[in-house]
């Protein structure tokens, strides 16, 4: 008599788990695709990927015996049943067996018994199927298909599709909370920004496009210094531009000069990158300032060599297990190409990783060389350098300029004390609002920039001379 198949692969659950350990980066690849509760009919290889989980998330993205063994020692119940299962020993074994050029094949055999099961729990006759000679070639997409007619009373995170909503079938409730808790984002340290878009909300992705050499940079680290070390809120610069010193510089720099910070001690960036302060007590402010940073930085900063979409979308999510709800990316571009559909690809991509991760993407574009020749009251999506259609892909797209002082008589400024003529002896910046999900567009947003402090004040609105 023929033994009758299993619904689990124990060996295959042991291999994946050895892969995780013996190169954790893949952790970020599969963490939004597994879910123990369902993937590992063995108790013990769930406990090694649970404990896997809090320790890549909390502990640390380095794998060695000791770290392991000290992680596990935090806790007294979860030390014992590492003893128990044995210890480093085991996980050692199982890296030692696992292919991690194989684990995509082991992941597919994970989840496909872990289908399976999902169908049998809901009484589902399954054995016919594991006895099938083609079920060792079998993915889970071919068992979903082989099952479709039953698919729809599987609820699992693995197969099943999304449900439609009765829109509005809880209106009262929502406009309840929607009272006591407004549907507002993240503060910039911007107001009439924070005003305009409702603060930067997660899931949500916003461009912002200036000439090249103008300041893109700066106003990132500008954002992620308010965020992070005012507002304490972690952080994720990817550039590919600029490198550490050079991000670093701009970051101290708006510390430094910017008053919510404390300093507000006007020492240009140049003067602390050539060491060359005007006496002994400007030195010393920007040691204080460089111990306040060390203090309460939260931004982690990713210098990438290749930034394909695959790798820009990898690091994302890896720093996204690290907490990070906000993340950077300066400056979108073509990776080994100049093909404009690249741009409005990349930007589709954080659009989407945004949404997954519930975090917020800000991401910087150059504007064509052309759009020098314009009025910034003239700027339309049709001056992105590379693809303008990603402005259907955004939720808040920003089309900026630095305002040439030839033409300051062309315009005033409005604001809350009135209208008033531009500072002949002063730079402004305007920032056009092309789109925004939020509110108001077809604005022009104007900031008093010295980019050498890297600082950007508001003074109001450009509007036009009389």
């Amino acid at each position: 008599m023929t033994e009758q198949a299993q619904p689990f692969d124990l060996a295959t659950e042991a291999l994946f788990i050895g892969g995780l350990y013996s190169n954790p980066i893949l952790f970020v690849e599969y963490e939004s695709l597994i879910k123990s509760k369902y993937d590992f009919y063995d108790h013990d290889t769930k406990f090694l990927y649970d404990s896997f989980e809090i320790f890549y998330k909390t502990f640390s993205q380095e794998v060695t015996e000791s770290k392991i063994t000290m992680f596990m020692q935090q806790d007294n119940d979860r030390f014992k049943r590492y003893k128990e299962i044995g210890g480093w020993k085991t996980i050692e074994r199982q890296i030692e067996l696992s292919d991690t050029g194989d684990i995509q094949n082991y992941f597919n055999i994970v989840k496909k018994y872990s289908l399976i099961r999902e169908f049998e729990r809901k009484g589902f006759p399954v054995h016919k199927l594991i006895n099938n000679k083609h079920f060792p070639k079998m993915k889970p997409e071919d068992i979903v298909n082989f099952m479709s007619y039953n698919i729809s009373n599987i609820s699992t995170v693995i197969g099943g599709g999304n449900s439609a909503v009765v829109l509005g079938n809880n209106a009262t409730k929502k406009i309840k909370d929607w009272s006591v808790t407004p549907d507002m984002g993240h503060e910039f340290p911007f107001p009439s920004w924070t005003n305009l878009f409702r603060g930067w909300r997660t899931k949500k992705l916003i461009l912002d496009g200036m000439l090249s050499n103008e300041g893109k940079s700066r106003k990132i680290a500008r954002i992620a210094a308010f965020m992070s070390l005012f507002k304490k809120t972690p952080v994720l610069i990817l550039a590919n531009e600029m490198d550490e010193d050079e991000f670093f510089a701009m970051l101290l720099s708006a510390v430094m000069n910017n008053e919510e910070f404390g300093f507000n001690y006007n020492i240009p960036e140049r003067n602390i990158l050539l060491g060359t302060y005007d006496n002994e007590d400007q030195y010393n402010k920007a040691i204080e300032v460089g111990q306040y940073i060390e203090k309460n930085t939260k931004v982690y900063f990713l210098e990438m060599n290749t930034y394909s979409d695959e790798d820009l979308k990898r690091e994302i999510k890896k720093y996204s297990l690290l907490g990070v709800k906000y993340a950077f990316y300066d400056t979108l571009k073509g990776f080994k190409t100049d093909a404009w559909d690249t741009l409005k690809q990349t930007a589709t991509m954080l659009k989407d990783i945004g949404k997954e991760l519930d975090i917020g993407v800000y991401g910087s574009f150059q504007l064509s060389d052309e759009a020098a020749n314009l009025d910034i009251q003239d700027f339309t999506s049709g001056v992105i350098a590379n693809s303008k259609q990603m402005k259907h892909i955004c939720d808040h797209m920003l089309l900026g300029r630095r305002i040439p002082k030839g033409k300051y008589g062309k315009y005033n400024i409005q604001n809350e004390w009135g209208v008033i003529p531009l500072d002949p002896n002063k730079v402004y910046y305007g920032n056009k609002v092309e789109k925004n999900r939020g509110g108001q567009k077809e604005i022009i947003n104007l900031f008093e920039v010295n980019l050498d402090l890297n600082t950007w004040k508001e003074v109001g609105f450009l509007i036009m001379a009389e």
